[in-house]
């Protein structure tokens, strides 16, 4: 039996595509609704990654072993793992169990075979929950500590300086000049794709605060450009629209940004 997450597209607008289905395995969907449910949080909140990442090396190992992942695939297995301890480390409920989906859903769409993935989330769930669970928080969350005074903002230093002083890393090949000229050419060009960010969003009625997440999505695919063209850059983009449609941002206004920036126009499915 198997469950298809539903699609997440702001009001007022019609995707011309569906996102991808995320088809979840029973197994899955069970762990996931018991997170949803589960009042008590696991105790490896809060923990740290170190510590976390110690109790799931067997585990990952004999699951990869099962799968017959092998190099270079077994390496990707691995961070997406590390991504879902991190996710268990840091959120809880409702929260922890749509951090897991994004997690899947980003690794299978850089062709990561989705039940691997979901066989994987749900042996760490079941790892750490064999580990035990907190009591909660009586009356909620805790009140926000009450801030300390405010310290004196130490003046802003060049990147050259930075470069110069050794607080910045060297690329051997480059003298400190010519890094520092071609890191200010990328912060010129990442204005400009800002800029242009601004522009279609605007003309599309889309609201400004979600001009970060449209835009984080830009500087993305503007760095996949630099390195990739042709199908290989087009297959990038798109798996990125999926991404952050996801995410819940909107599926036309994220090809808009595609071929309006990059001339990347009918993606690849």
């Amino acid at each position: 039996m198997h469950d298809v997450e539903s699609q997440v597209l702001e009001p007022g607008f019609e995707a011309p595509n569906r996102v991808r289905e995320l088809v979840l395995t029973e197994r899955t969907r069970h762990v996931l609704d018991r997170i949803s449910e589960c009042e008590f949080p696991l105790s490896i909140l809060g923990r740290s990654h170190a510590r976390v990442m110690s109790m799931t090396t067997h585990v990952v190992n004999a699951r990869l072993a099962k799968a017959g992942a092998a190099p270079p695939w077994r390496g990707c297995y691995q961070r997406a793992a590390g991504e879902m301890v991190k996710a268990f480390r840091t959120s809880t409920g409702s929260a922890l169990a749509h951090s897991l989906k994004l997690v899947i859903r980003k690794w299978t769409a850089f062709r990561l075979d989705s039940e691997v993935l979901q066989e994987l989330a749900c042996d760490l769930y079941e790892t750490f929950d064999a580990a035990g669970h907190q009591m909660p928080i009586p009356g909620g969350a805790k009140p926000r500590a009450k801030p300390g005074p405010k310290s004196k903002r130490m003046p802003r230093r060049s990147y050259r300086t930075a470069l110069e002083k050794g607080l910045a890393d060297r690329r051997k090949a480059l003298t400190i000049e010519r890094q520092a000229e071609l890191h200010r050419k990328a912060i010129e060009v990442n204005k400009e794709t800002s800029r242009r960010v601004a522009a279609v969003l605007k003309a599309r009625g889309i609201p400004g605060r979600q001009f970060v997440r449209y835009n984080a999505f830009a500087q993305i695919v503007a760095r996949r450009a630099r390195n990739y063209t042709g199908p290989t850059l087009a297959q990038a983009a798109s798996d990125l629209v999926d991404l952050y449609e996801a995410k819940g941002l909107n599926r036309a206004t994220l090809l808009a940004l595609c071929a309006d920036l990059f001339g990347l126009v009918n993606l690849p499915a």
